[in-house]
């Protein structure tokens, strides 16, 4: 089977190394070079008003077989158009060790098949009926992973108002409190412990993913960042 990644960044790239493995695979960039048929296309470019046209015009340039959509998109973007969901999680720049390190959930009506070509290289999955599943799933990861640097960012700004430490108030506290749980076996209730950074939010796409989330979740995440940048709301 031939594969081909639209989308040379760093989720295209990691992709195509990973793919690469058990597949004829390549990766090009979003502008079109040629449009030689393919039975898998890897969809992994940003998602924009215009996604879904671009993958349609991919899809049938290149008269797809499968369409696979790695990309952190709308909720209700994939199973109108028969394409597979299966996002991408990991640290970024360097993606590829996270392809194989993390569960890939894959939702569609042909997730899987999908699956199947995945698994080939390495890659464990989780299969879902629906590309929606998947779709609302990184969306709330981004968004509770977006609220934890908020709780940080928070505490680390209140302890220098009053003069406290914070190294003790915030990460020896969770520390010995994750410690206590993972004792007792319970480690529903083990929470992050991040590195204080100065600046907005960050992340590579946790606050693009916060917007495509919109709602009251997403849009306090939105805000928040906005309030850091010193941006009008």
């Amino acid at each position: 089977m031939t594969h081909l990644v639209v989308g040379a960044g760093e989720v295209g790239t990691a992709l195509h190394a990973v793919l690469s493995r058990a597949h004829p695979t390549v990766v090009r960039d979003v502008d079109p070079v040629d449009l030689s048929p393919v039975d898998v296309l890897h969809v992994a470019f940003p998602w924009t008003p215009a996604f879904a046209d671009q993958v349609a015009g991919y899809e049938a340039g290149h008269r797809a077989g499968l369409v696979i959509v790695h990309s952190t998109v709308p909720v209700g973007t994939c199973d109108p158009h028969g394409w597979v969901h299966s996002p991408v999680r990991g640290r970024h720049p360097d993606l590829a060790p996270s392809l194989t390190a993390f569960v890939k959930h894959v939702g569609g009506g042909r997730a899987e098949e999908a699956a199947e070509v995945l698994e080939a290289a390495g890659i464990t999955t989780m299969v879902h009926d629906r590309a929606a599943e998947t779709e609302a799933g990184k969306l709330a990861e981004l968004a509770q992973f977006a609220l934890q640097v908020v709780v940080e960012k928070e505490v680390h700004a209140w302890c220098q108002r009053e003069g406290l430490d914070f190294d003790v108030v915030y990460r020896r506290f969770a520390e010995t409190y994750n410690a206590g749980y993972e004792t007792l076996g319970d480690l529903r209730f083990v929470r992050p412990v991040l590195e204080h950074m100065p600046g907005p939010i960050g992340g590579h796409c946790v606050v693009a993913g916060s917007r495509l989330l919109g709602g009251w979740l997403g849009n306090l995440v939105v805000a928040y960042d906005r309030r850091l940048r010193g941006e009008a709301r």
